[in-house]
């Protein structure tokens, strides 16, 4: 059973080692960070060349999931092999007193596993609900049920969450040692993510008004921005 009392077991080649006092390791703050992003980016070697892919993932227990379409170039290169996901939410401006102590507040999460396929395609499905329910719930229940056709098409694939580092800065700006008096202003504009009223496809739309879960959606990001650090 997870306990999110207890630190990710990272080791020292992955623990965040410049400004090591931002890091974060236990489950319960890594975990939200991932929870709270719709994307990930996932990096490999391939002919011995770097490559970078941005993807939709998402959380289950001590596992990051994401899919591709089935046996294509992607899948048969991440499965087996070893990957980097990182993931960063922009939190907003930092201004202070010169270019140099601008910055951003974020929070981050750098991922080192080996990629597994969930081959079963019960599994498959389940992960998929899981995927549909945590970005959009009562979505599952309202869509037609998925084909096997469907489940055939995609390659479902999952990294274990142990190498798991996060980082989040969510700080006023650093203390001005050289003209703390300079006269402009100091302080941060803080960064949200915020959806629109839903937009009905002319053409395709076959309903009245949308569902209470799609009116009233605001998003995955659940946390509780707590009082920046003076």
């Amino acid at each position: 059973m997870e306990n999110s009392e207890t630190p990710y077991p990272v080791r020292k080649k992955y623990r965040i080692k410049r400004i090591a006092k931002r890091a974060h390791y236990d489950k319960a703050d890594v975990n939200a960070i991932i929870d709270a992003s719709y994307l990930c980016h996932i990096s490999f070697t391939q002919n011995n060349q770097p490559s970078a892919i941005p993807m939709a993932c998402w959380r289950d227990g001590l596992y990051i999931y994401f899919h591709s379409a089935n046996k294509g170039r992607l899948s048969n290169q991440l499965v087996g092999n070893s990957v980097c996901i990182s993931i960063a939410l922009f939190d907003g401006l930092v201004l202070g007193h010169s270019a140099f102590n601008h910055s951003y507040n974020y929070r981050s999460v750098v991922i080192h596993g080996q990629v597994e396929e969930v081959a079963d395609e019960p599994d498959k499905e389940a992960a998929m609900r899981t995927f549909m329910e945590h970005i959009l719930p009562g979505r599952w229940s309202d869509i037609r049920p998925v084909s096997q056709k469907e489940l055939r098409a995609i390659t479902v694939m999952r990294v274990k969450l142990e190498q798991v580092a996060g980082k989040i800065r969510d700080e006023f700006p650093d203390d001005e040692t050289d003209t703390p008096n300079w006269p402009t202003w100091i302080g941060v504009i803080p960064s949200i993510t915020k959806f629109h009223a839903a937009d009905a496809d002319p053409s395709r739309n076959k309903v009245g008004a949308p569902p209470s879960y799609i009116v009233e959606y605001t998003g995955i990001d659940g946390r509780l921005r707590p009082n920046k650090k003076k």
